[in-house]
């Protein structure tokens, strides 16, 4: 058994290879974790449903498609007023509101958001071109954790807290938000969080809980485009 002070060396020596960690180590050791990164790398389309459950007490079916290459994405939410629609094409990003019979092109941050979605999986998968950077590590319940960054291509930062002893992230912070992830379960062979949490320290927090996820199922690309405008005075047959 090492003597007390050979044993503080150890540890000590322990947590300086620790904390010099690349972020690409850091990012492997997920990826293993989660199921490998070759495996994530096999996903061209991800689907699935959930509940989302407002901090107000009421909740919504949700439903979304997406593509990796290109990435598109498309989400469906059913309000007590209708379904709101937000899609991503692979080129502009659209909304459609509840009750609505025509889409609007979403401009500025509303489109980067939903553009942020696709490139980023939903938040669900890797982004295997996104470069990762070390920005910090912290202590939670007596162990480390990293601290992990991404830039997509709009430019936005997501970063990532993720757990040394699980090698799982459990907090993502984006663009005017925070979202806890938990609740990881296996989907194909790959874990995938089916719980995410957003504004987790607010009074009222917003979570989706992901109920059934699917891979690589054909998506039409017509399901993330633009429904054409109607016509006053003229039906879905074309005559008035």
């Amino acid at each position: 058994m090492p003597r007390p002070g050979l044993a503080l060396v150890i540890a000590l020596c322990s947590l300086t290879a620790a904390a010099q960690m690349t972020a690409r180590q850091v990012v492997d050791h997920n990826l293993e974790a989660r199921g490998g990164a070759q495996g994530f790398a096999a996903i061209h389309s991800l689907s699935f449903t959930g509940i989302l459950q407002f901090g107000s007490g009421q909740s919504a079916p949700m439903s979304v498609w997406l593509t990796t290459q290109p990435a598109r994405i498309r989400i469906e939410i059913l309000l007590p007023a209708g379904k709101m629609i937000e899609a991503y094409d692979g080129t502009r990003a659209w909304q459609m509101n509840p009750g609505s019979t025509a889409a609007i092109v979403l401009h500025g941050a509303a489109a980067w958001r939903v553009r942020d979605q696709a490139l980023n999986g939903a938040d669900l998968l890797p982004n295997p071109n996104a470069q990762p950077h070390l920005v910090g590590t912290g202590t939670r319940a007596g162990h480390r954790y990293y601290i992990v960054s991404f830039a997509l291509a709009t430019g936005d930062v997501f970063t990532y807290s993720i757990d040394s002893l699980t090698w799982l992230s459990f907090q993502e912070t984006y663009p005017g938000g925070v979202e806890e992830v938990a609740d990881y379960q296996r989907t194909g062979g790959l874990l995938l969080p089916t719980k995410l949490i957003g504004g987790p320290t607010s009074p009222h927090p917003t979570t989706l809980v992901i109920q059934h996820t699917a891979f690589n199922t054909p998506i039409p690309a017509a399901r993330f485009q633009m429904p054409a405008a109607s016509k006053p005075g003229v039906t879905k047959h074309g005559r008035p």
